[in-house]
């Protein structure tokens, strides 16, 4: 393997550091991503594309004409034209939650967001640096109805966390079956035609769906006239499953008491958008990726690497 095989990030904040240049070992270059430069004007020389948000259409496939794995350090493949990929003769692999181990550590960020907006730490931190103490209420947990729109395996993590805090966890989701309230801890669980009863009783709200056609702007203005004044939302699924300007409108008419957003509609996200003008917001930048969850996606994903360069079937094939 005298040739050197370049792996190009072809989203913002994938892998980074010496730590998967070391796993990697000799014969590969690692190229960042660039986000002022149209991603088929970067892919000339890659072999390995990885991917996070960004799309990979045919244009950026036609222009990589030695690539032969795009490949997502994480479970949801998203705008990657996979049939069009397969053609080519160009393997498409993810990570799934299962083998990560991802829905423990973004449950955690989830859990996070949820004490800081009902702890209202933007408002605390101004009250710190005006000197006012004791001046602001905040919210407890215990009691209060968390609604998941979705579950999954993220979701299934955060249950027993938000019970933990004495929370009562009602969700709907697409396909429900007899004895899933019960075997997942649930207090009410409904099918997605039911996602109105839910929100009129949630105090907190968490996404836990993925972006397909039918969730795309799926919490939409409508959506946030039905939920109790006040109540709180959590979005780190995916960002286009909520209607941003609904969202916006939400925020500055005080119906929505708040949000905390993991995921955003541009990324990386500009610190100038709108949305941080909006009262109440907690935001982080993909924070869910732990130091030991990135450790073990990035060996899975340089053993992926290895194998394809070495003519082996890799791990986790997604179907075109």
């Amino acid at each position: 393997m005298s040739e050197f095989w370049c792996v190009k990030k072809g989203s913002p904040g994938l892998f980074g550091g010496e730590e998967f240049a070391r796993l990697l070992g000799a014969g590969y270059t690692i190229e960042e991503f660039d986000p002022t430069v149209p991603l088929a004007r970067q892919v000339g020389g890659a072999h390995v594309l990885l991917v996070r948000s960004v799309p990979v259409s045919r244009e950026v496939i036609d222009a990589a004409p030695l690539l032969r794995l795009i490949q997502r350090p994480g479970a949801h493949l998203e705008s990657v034209d996979t049939a069009y990929a397969a053609s080519k003769g160009i393997v498409v692999c993810t990570v799934p939650a299962h083998v990560s181990g991802s829905g423990a550590a973004i449950a955690e960020l989830i859990m996070f967001l949820l004490l800081a907006l009902a702890k209202r730490y933007p408002d605390l931190q101004v009250a710190l640096r005006e000197g006012r103490m004791g001046k602001v209420d905040t919210y407890g947990l215990r009691g209060k109805v968390l609604g998941l729109i979705g579950v999954g395996e993220i979701g299934e993590a955060v249950i027993p966390m938000a019970r933990g805090f004495g929370m009562r966890v009602w969700a709907v989701k697409r396909s429900v079956s007899a004895g899933m309230k019960e075997a997942l801890g649930l207090e009410w669980l409904e099918r997605m035609d039911r996602m109105d009863e839910m929100l009129a009783h949630s105090d907190f709200v968490s996404i836990h769906v993925p972006l397909v056609a039918e969730t795309n702007g799926l919490v939409n203005a409508r959506a946030f006239a039905r939920m109790k004044p006040g109540a709180l939302l959590v979005n780190a699924a995916r960002a286009h499953v909520v209607d941003k300007d609904a969202l916006i409108d939400a925020l500055r008419s005080g119906h929505l008491g708040g949000v905390g957003l993991d995921v955003f509609w541009h990324e990386p996200v500009d610190p100038r958008d709108p949305i941080f003008e909006c009262p109440n917001v907690v935001a982080t930048p993909h924070g869910g990726g732990t130091k030991e969850l990135r450790e073990h996606m990035a060996r899975v994903v340089v053993e992926n690497i290895q194998r394809v360069r070495a003519g082996a079937v890799p791990l986790h094939v997604v179907d075109a």
